[in-house]
């Protein structure tokens, strides 16, 4: 059985339940459509190329937020290595707003 919780359309999330009659357990599952925040960072990504500089606060990526809490959750955003390794990453370069390394 699932079940709709919520529905965020400005953040386009969906919050679902889960619950298994079979052995007896449930799960919450988050989910977001991340299609505009693509469409954005790809378009960032085409105003600059790999020899632009970075500034003080240089925007790197756009990533969503419910992968930006599941980072909190888990410390990585209080480890700059971590969200180095993370943003230069093949899997999130995507969400990449810039060429270059971070």
């Amino acid at each position: 059985m699932k079940r709709i919780l919520d529905k965020d359309k400005d953040m386009g999330t969906t919050t679902t339940f889960h619950y298994s009659e079979h052995d007896n357990t449930f799960g919450i599952q988050t989910q977001q459509d991340v299609t505009q925040i693509l469409k954005d960072a790809k378009a960032q990504k085409n105003e600059t190329d790999k020899h632009t500089r970075y500034g003080d606060m240089t925007k790197v990526a756009s990533i969503p937020m419910s992968m930006y809490h599941e980072w909190v959750r888990k410390g990585y955003t209080k480890d700059q290595k971590k969200m180095k390794q993370l943003l230069n990453s093949p899997e999130l370069k995507h969400f990449r707003t810039r060429e270059g390394k971070v």
